[in-house]
């Protein structure tokens, strides 16, 4: 991964959480609300734009507004990974890659399986898991963040996924606590956990989780039988705004895996 500057959003957003932490007292303007209620409910594209367009100022005093009302300033983006991905953590995509990350934030796709040759695989992985942690889950499931939960064949993968999302924490300023040892992203409030990563988990491991988006890389590895039945158990239990997406990691092993994934809502594979 090339080095990654920081962007404005997120030097934006890194600065609107410091506005509004319990000391300090911040009464937006009316016409900044109604400015973030509007920006809420546009189409994606037409938002980004306007988001674009607005100057370094007014932007912060939305997402202010956001942060006050909603408990995070990244709610711009809480429908479109790859905006996130773009304005927020300063990434590079390509075509293939914005298709996995947008179908994710589509509403009636619940199940993903797509094909991503590393290191895009655990790219698009650590993005996933921010966005996730970051934005609150889609209505009418509640206005709550989802868990999001990284799930590998091996610690390695796991260990590599997470090393690139404390890439994109250290670079865009993300809020919270990190704890590699423990694959553990904590919240700047106590007892919330906003990610987790596991490996070589068995079904039971996963049961206690409610309104999550699960990841899983280097699907097309997995030939432990428990781990098939977790990643199996998470594709059963998927319901409001849940999601499980597997990916695979590379392009020259047959398509024997993707058969697993017959009931997914959508699989992506690249051109050629």
């Amino acid at each position: 991964m090339t080095y990654l500057p920081l962007t404005r959003c997120a030097s934006l957003a890194a600065t609107a959480r410091t506005q509004t932490r319990p000391h300090r007292i911040v009464q937006p303007a009316v016409g900044t609300a109604e400015l973030a209620h509007r920006l809420l409910n546009m189409p994606v594209e037409e938002r980004l734009t306007h988001v674009a367009a607005l100057d370094d100022a007014e932007l912060l005093d939305v997402m202010v507004v956001l942060d006050l009302h909603t408990g995070s300033p990244y709610e711009l983006w809480r429908d479109t990974p790859t905006g996130f991905a773009e304005d927020v953590l300063g990434l590079a995509l390509d075509d293939e890659l914005r298709a996995v990350l947008d179908v994710v934030a589509d509403p009636d796709a619940r199940r993903i399986a797509a094909r991503v040759p590393r290191p895009g695989n655990h790219t698009v992985a650590a993005v996933l898991l921010a966005w996730t942690a970051l934005v609150s889950c889609p209505r009418p499931y509640g206005d709550a963040p989802r868990v999001a939960v990284s799930f590998s064949p091996h610690r390695d993968s796991t260990r590599s996924v997470w090393r690139v999302l404390a890439r994109f924490i250290d670079n865009a300023r993300l809020p919270g606590r990190l704890d590699l040892g423990r694959n553990a992203w904590w919240s700047e409030h106590p007892q919330h956990l906003m990610a987790f990563g596991v490996w070589n988990a068995q079904p039971h491991a996963m049961g206690g989780l409610h309104q999550y988006v699960a990841v899983v890389t280097d699907a097309d590895r997995i030939a432990d039988p428990d781990m098939r039945a977790t990643m199996n158990f998470l594709a059963d239990s998927v319901h409001g705004g849940s999601r499980l997406v597997a990916l695979g990691g590379t392009v020259d092993e047959p398509e024997e895996w993707f058969p697993l994934f017959e009931s997914c809502d959508q699989v992506t594979t690249p051109a050629g």
